[in-house]
């Protein structure tokens, strides 16, 4: 019988948690992060998960928040295959705690990202590396590459991502992309922990969805 890796939960659900001093982790970016947050929670974006999921403890229940609940299932599902047993993941993310009445902390913070094995690239930023000659290396499953993908990207999934790592080129810099930043950035490290150099392997911050909300075009 399958299990369910974790547990969606309500706004209510989770306010009461908050009062019960649980840990709430908030998986978007830090420019999202500083806008509008639930008060205590802290920040590990899904593009900086793979380096920093042992920041949270296994011992205690934890709160996965994003802006709607996709991203922070997509960081419950890769806790769980690291051995995380007690995950909730708020259904509907922030928004559906804001529709609920429930109180937001709006303080002005200036967050950054944290250093990372390799290199952080706006979609503005992963464009100009692509006009210069970088090699695009989209890691999302193939139903999901042929939906919309950077122009150019080639199509190496997650899963088969060692066995076909050789097929990359070490002497060009490469854009690493999925959805949201998630995958590609445990791909980018991959790369790194393996001869490829750190100013040459860059991870595309949001993904295709950064991509595209910056109003960027996908290949289909």
């Amino acid at each position: 019988m399958l299990t369910v890796p974790y547990k969606d939960i309500s706004p209510q659900e989770a306010r009461k948690l908050q009062e019960e001093k649980a840990l709430f982790v908030d998986v978007r970016e830090p420019e999202e992060f500083a806008q509008v947050r639930i008060e205590g929670a802290e920040l590990i974006p899904l593009s900086e998960f793979a380096g920093r999921f042992g920041e949270i403890p296994k011992d205690q229940p934890v709160v996965l928040y994003c802006r709607s609940g996709n991203r922070s299932a997509q960081a419950a599902a890769w806790l769980s295959a690291k051995g995380y047993s007690n995950l909730l993941n708020l259904d509907g993310g922030i928004m559906a705690w804001y529709q609920a009445g429930l109180p937001l902390d709006t303080a002005p913070l200036e967050v950054t990202y944290q250093d990372t094995a390799f290199t952080e690239l706006t979609p503005h930023q992963a464009q100009q590396w692509i006009r210069e000659g970088a090699y695009a290396v989209d890691v999302r499953e193939p139903y999901e590459y042929a939906m919309g993908h950077v122009p150019g990207a080639v199509n190496i999934p997650l899963g088969r991502f060692v066995s076909e790592v050789g097929k990359l080129p070490k002497d060009r810099k490469l854009v690493v992309v999925c959805a949201s930043g998630g995958r590609s950035s445990q791909a980018s490290e991959y790369l790194v922990g393996h001869g490829f150099a750190k100013e040459n392997v860059g991870n595309l911050e949001g993904g295709t969805y950064g991509w595209m909300s910056a109003g960027f075009e996908v290949e289909r």
